[in-house]
């Protein structure tokens, strides 16, 4: 009867480690870009996308000790604008990224805190959602279109992961979303040039639950 208990316990712990590999959550943040250069002749303007809420939700894998993975969608509330001189113009916007990352932590399962660094890429899909007009401002520069565009994306990162309970995790982390210029959605005008790539800093914090 000993024996049975301590083998049944043995299999309880062992159920409970391999739960452990998992986990599920999501977290909230807000966005900064780093703005695109547009320029036409000896004139030059920026183009690129406002601050905005992003919202992510989260699947990882704790691999091993030192190495987890985890799959990511962010959804980001992201205006389109041009702006040169002091004139502005503004378009509704949003983008949705979906990708996988391999996460590096300094320190082992069983610590408490855990920092670690995170690479990895997928797609990430922007999107104009406001209304086209015929007389945009500094449209001579690029025009700001009601389409979408699909990009290839970079995610790079890090932050910090803070065990709460045996099951619960608090993360504070900041992710660097990297692609190329959408020119369809920030589409330049005949004679116009935009340079520069799509920075979107995103410092979010969030929780997520082993099972």
């Amino acid at each position: 009867m000993r024996k049975l208990t301590l083998s049944f316990i043995a299999l309880s712990l062992a159920a409970t480690c391999l739960a452990q590999e998992w986990e599920i959550g999501g977290a909230a943040g807000y966005s900064f870009y780093k703005n695109l250069t547009v320029k036409r002749d000896s004139a030059e303007a920026t183009a690129g996308f406002k601050e905005g809420a992003a919202f992510s939700a989260f699947g990882t894998h704790n691999l091993y000790n030192w190495i987890g993975g985890q799959i990511r969608y962010t959804y980001q509330m992201s205006d389109l604008k041009v702006s040169s001189g002091g004139t502005e113009a503004k378009f509704g916007g949003r983008s949705q990224a979906v990708h996988y990352d391999l996460l590096f932590y300094a320190s082992d399962k069983e610590s408490r805190l855990r920092p670690f660094a995170a690479v990895g890429g997928g797609v990430k899909v922007y999107e104009g959602t406001g209304k086209e007009t015929v007389s945009q401002p500094l449209a001579q520069f690029a025009i700001l279109t009601k389409t979408s565009e699909v990009k290839g994306l970079l995610s790079v990162g890090g932050g910090l992961k803070y065990r709460l309970s045996d099951s619960m995790f608090l993360t504070i982390e900041m992710r660097d979303y990297i692609t190329p210029p959408p020119k369809e959605v920030i589409a330049p005008f005949p004679g116009s040039k935009i340079s520069g790539w799509v920075h979107s800093f995103i410092p979010m914090a969030g929780l997520s639950f082993a099972f």
